[in-house]
């Protein structure tokens, strides 16, 4: 195999691997999945949903610096040991073969009860794009990510 040929080889691999690890998830997510209609709840106020949004965006960054203990740190603590060697594993593969991942917002964050909000993003990727729903739980006043994983 040339050069070439190998590296178009490896990198469908990557990619076929982070599909794979973004979306499986070895518990069930902590609020109930979503109907077909994304947007079920009222929309957070623009404070809240900017501060939402600039989580998201920001745990998206630290993916695309490599940097998986930022990664992991805007995440809530027991989510956090759920996909920590995921999160690392991911990460280490992006990296190798410098791949970037591009984030825009579908929906608005929105309210799914008194303390979760969600929202729901396109992830593209080299082959492709991906819907991403995003839970977030606020804990002490501190927005946090409890879900980010694929919708099929």
């Amino acid at each position: 195999m040339k050069p070439k040929q190998l590296m178009a080889f490896m990198l469908l691999i990557v990619v076929a691997l982070i599909g794979v690890t973004c979306g499986r998830s070895t518990e069930s997510t902590p609020t109930a999945e979503p109907a077909d209609a994304p947007v079920s709840g009222t929309v957070t106020d623009s404070q809240e949903a900017d501060a939402l949004r600039q989580l998201a965006f920001t745990y998206w960054e630290a993916f695309n610096a490599y940097d998986a203990e930022k990664t992991l740190a805007f995440m809530e603590e027991s989510y956090r040991l759920q996909r920590q060697e995921e999160i690392h594993n991911e990460i280490e593969l992006i990296e190798l073969f410098g791949v970037r991942l591009d984030v825009s917002e579908i929906t608005p964050p929105h309210i799914v009860s008194e303390d979760e909000r969600e929202m729901y993003l396109d992830l593209k990727e080299p082959l492709g794009t991906r819907r991403i729903r995003m839970a977030f739980r606020n804990a002490d006043g501190e927005w946090k990510i409890i879900y980010a994983e694929e919708q099929r």
